[in-house]
């Protein structure tokens, strides 16, 4: 991120010009440190739309600058030209806020989900068989993002909802995402990731938590226990694409500190499983697969590995 927000500024600072289509070039044409196609009016308009959270709402044009790296002009400028767009509006005299119009970016990608036409009534069916909070998450970095949740009540402190982002290594659906990665896409995940500590139980050592993601895989399912908040447990296990390569995790939250693995190995397990082969058989409809593959274990193309 901080490299990120120091390229940003520099391409601001004005030694480079932008072409009609935002690429940035230096004074012969030639790309400065990016790609020819790259729009750094693009990026910047992205950063700055990033840069609203939670504890962020409304941004003034120095703290809009101050959390990109931008200047104070290029930030006015992106936001004036969101606002323009639907995308910001202004609260009071110096803040802006983000809009409703701004999901619209997110729901274009969950519609485009394969799994997005026919997920929810298999989710809501699993939810009312198990009694317990489900959902469907998918890799993005070294986070999980919830594209499908159905709560039975408020599961963790934090307010988990659809788009809610989670760090892979101390959750269930996380492990599960991290065994269908390739012994690269692996390697380079923990190069990025930082193993911090959100309660005793949290798995941090990195040797240790390649032990649980390859078990993960072996077993087909993945069992984690107050790694995230002490009273909540999750149990996970793979959705696949057609080609065997793991698209997503599907999840069951427990909110009891007694859980135990071996109950929700006999009583549940057996319920999420079949609702992975329903979305499973779903995107091989599809899809006209050459291949169905089976829940019991992570299955991958010769020459892949975690």
């Amino acid at each position: 991120m901080a490299k990120a927000r120091a390229a940003l500024h520099a391409q601001d600072e004005g030694s480079h010009d932008e072409d009609a289509d935002g690429a940035a070039h230096g004074p012969a044409g030639e790309a400065s440190g990016r790609e020819r196609h790259f729009i750094n009016g693009l990026a910047k308009g992205l950063a700055v739309i990033q840069a609203f959270n939670d504890e962020a709402r409304a941004l003034t044009l120095a703290e809009a600058a101050a959390r990109t790296g931008l200047t104070r002009a290029a930030a006015r400028r992106i936001l004036m030209t969101l606002e323009d767009l639907g995308f910001a509006a202004r609260h009071g005299e110096r803040h802006f806020v983000l809009t409703p119009k701004v999901l619209s970016l997110g729901y274009a990608y969950l519609t485009s989900m394969p799994l997005w036409t026919f997920a929810e009534p298999v989710l809501e069916s699993l939810v009312e068989e198990l009694g317990e909070t489900c959902s469907i998450a998918v890799l993005d970095g070294t986070e999980l993002v919830y594209v499908l949740r159905i709560p039975v009540h408020r599961i963790l402190t934090q307010g988990v909802t659809i788009g809610s982002r989670l760090p892979l290594h101390c959750h269930s659906a996380g492990r599960i995402l991290l065994s269908g990665l390739t012994t690269v896409q692996l390697e380079a995940y923990f190069q990025r990731a930082t193993l911090r500590s959100y309660t005793p139980r949290t798995l941090t050592d990195p040797a240790r938590l390649r032990r649980a993601v390859t078990e993960a895989g072996r077993k087909g399912y993945a069992w984690v226990q107050g790694e995230m908040e002490e009273s909540i447990s999750g149990l996970s296990v793979p959705i696949f694409q057609p080609d065997g390569h793991v698209l997503a995790a599907l999840n069951v939250s427990l909110n009891r500190k007694n859980a135990s693995e071996a109950a929700a190995v006999r009583n549940l397990l057996p319920k999420l499983r079949r609702a992975a082969e329903r979305l499973h058989a779903s995107l091989a409809v599809r899809g006209s697969p050459r291949r169905v593959v089976r829940m019991g274990q992570v299955q991958r193309p010769a020459g892949r590995g975690a």
